[in-house]
C-alpha cells in the first residue's frame, strides 16, 4: 500500500492526510517539531466543541499548557479554551504533563476565527512560546527545569515539613478546643422535651451529664467482672442447693424411718412379724 503524500499549498503549509502541518522551533538552533491540526468534525455535535469554531491539533510537546497554545495562536485567533487528552497528573499534580504526542481540541472564540487559523501561511508561525527562564511559576517551568521541581516538590525539606506539621496542630488543637467548649455548654441543660444531653468526655470513656459520670470499663476490667460474677454465680448457688438437697434427704429419710417405725409396730400387733 502506498503512503499518503503531503501536498504543498500555494503560501500555505503542507498538508498530510487531510491535516496542516506546522513546523516550529523551542529555539532558533533546534530541531523541528511538527504539529499537525484540522478542523473538528464528528457525527453528533457537541456545544461545548462546535466544529464550526473547534480544531483538533496532535503531536502536542509534552509539556504543552493553554497558555502555550493561547500565546502560539496569537494574532491568528482568540482561544475561548483547550481541553487536552491524555493527561497524565502523577506523580505530582503540580504541573501538567502529557503524553508523548498528546492531542487537545482547541475551541476558538468566534466562527470567523477558525478560517484563519486554517489559512495560516507557511512561515507565519516558526517558534513555539517561549517561557522565561527566570519565571517563579511553576507552570513556566520546561525541561530539566520542570523535572527539578517535581522532584523537590515531592520531597520537601525538613523545616518547611515541621512548619506544616506545627500549624495543622495548631488548628487541630484550636477546634478541639473549641469542640470541648461547646459540649462543657450542653451540659445540665435540658432540651425543650426536658431530657439532658450526655455527652462522652475524654478518650470516649466516661459519659456525663455535668453532675453525674458513667465511665466504661476497660476490655480487662470487663473479663476480670464477668470472671468473678461468674464464679459468684455459680459457686454459691451450687452450695447452697446442695445444703438444701441435703436437708431435704435428711428430712426424707426421718420422714421414712418414722414410717418403717409405724409398719413394723403394726407388724408387731398383728403378730405377723418375720424378720428373716
Amino acid at each position: 500500500m502506498g503512503s499518503k503524500k503531503s501536498k504543498k499549498r500555494s503560501g500555505g503549509l503542507d498538508e498530510l492526510a487531510g491535516y496542516k502541518v506546522l513546523p516550529v522551533r523551542f529555539d532558533s538552533e533546534g530541531a523541528l517539531h511538527y504539529l499537525y491540526f484540522r478542523q473538528h468534525s464528528s457525527t453528533k455535535e457537541d456545544i461545548l466543541m462546535p466544529s464550526d469554531r473547534t480544531i483538533f491539533m496532535t503531536n502536542l510537546p509534552a509539556d504543552t499548557t493553554e497558555r502555550d497554545i493561547r500565546r502560539l495562536f496569537q494574532g491568528v485567533a482568540r482561544i475561548a479554551r483547550v481541553v487536552f487528552h491524555g493527561v497524565d497528573l502523577a506523580p505530582v499534580p503540580r504541573t501538567q504533563l502529557l503524553e508523548s504526542g498528546a492531542s487537545a481540541h482547541i475551541v476558538l472564540l468566534e466562527v470567523g476565527e477558525l478560517a484563519n487559523v486554517l489559512s495560516i501561511k507557511a512561515g507565519a508561525i516558526t517558534m513555539w512560546p517561549q517561557r522565561d527562564p527566570e519565571s517563579a511559576n511553576p507552570a513556566d517551568y520546561r525541561g530539566l527545569s520542570r523535572y527539578l521541581y517535581e522532584y523537590r516538590a515531592s520531597r520537601p525539606p525538613a523545616e518547611l515539613l515541621k512548619t506544616e506539621v506545627d500549624s495543622y496542630m495548631e488548628k487541630f488543637e484550636a477546634a478541639q478546643y473549641e469542640r470541648d467548649r461547646m459540649l462543657s455548654q450542653q451540659q445540665n441543660v435540658p432540651d425543650e422535651d426536658g431530657f439532658i444531653t450526655v455527652v462522652r468526655r475524654g478518650r470516649h470513656t466516661k459519659n456525663t451529664d455535668g453532675s453525674v459520670s458513667v465511665t466504661a470499663a476497660s476490655a480487662d476490667d470487663a473479663r476480670a467482672a464477668g470472671s468473678k460474677k461468674k464464679e459468684v454465680l455459680f459457686g454459691n448457688m451450687y452450695r447452697f442447693q446442695m445444703r438444701e438437697r441435703k436437708n431435704n434427704q435428711l428430712l426424707e429419710l426421718r420422714k421414712k424411718f418414722e414410717q418403717d417405725k409405724e409398719k413394723i409396730a403394726r407388724m408387731r400387733q398383728a403378730r405377723q412379724f418375720r424378720p428373716y
